[in-house]
């Protein structure tokens, strides 16, 4: 039995330890967002957020089994430049050893399910070429999610993709 649940105290660090786990090869802005989503409502961490374009950190959900485990995470952002047409998903993600039992399904519906919640009409995410992403690939192509723009970088090929919603 897998919940998805808000962020709080107690899942806060098992999240990021997940995530940072999966995606090994963040940037510090990234490495940061967990911090800025804990510290979100203060004043100065409101600017750092818009200074690097980002205008809100919505909303960071953990998917937990029974146990307690955080298995994946998922999450909403938007950007200061399409705010007003789109929400972000955020630190999609499912661990390693519960992939393949439906947990990535089931946090990407509920992804879908909460951005129409926004009223905006893209549901945009970026991921990438790198092997460890493949199997999110399919997801997201199985929920229509389309290529909107790619860019090539020294490891591998940044993906922009798209949901009407």
């Amino acid at each position: 039995m897998i919940k998805i649940v808000e962020l709080d105290e107690p899942l806060f660090g098992k999240a990021e330890k997940l995530v940072f786990k999966v995606f090994p090869s963040m940037d510090i802005l990234e490495k940061l967002s967990f911090w800025a989503y804990k510290h979100r409502n203060k004043r100065f961490v409101k600017i750092l957020m818009r200074i690097s374009g980002v205008y809100s950190l919505i909303k960071f959900c953990a998917a937990v089994n029974e146990n307690g485990e955080v298995c994946g995470t998922t999450g909403f952002y938007s950007y200061t430049r399409d705010k007003h047409e789109a929400v972000w998903l955020a630190w999609f993600c499912v661990d390693p050893q519960f992939r393949g039992k439906g947990i990535g399904k089931k946090l990407i519906e509920y992804s879908i399910d909460e951005a129409r919640k926004y009223n905006k009409k893209y549901f945009r995410l970026y991921t990438s070429t790198d092997p460890n992403e493949a199997s999110a690939q399919n997801l997201y192509e199985k929920y229509d999610f389309r290529i909107k723009r790619q860019k090539k970088t020294l490891a591998y090929t940044k993906i922009i993709r798209e949901l009407e919603l």
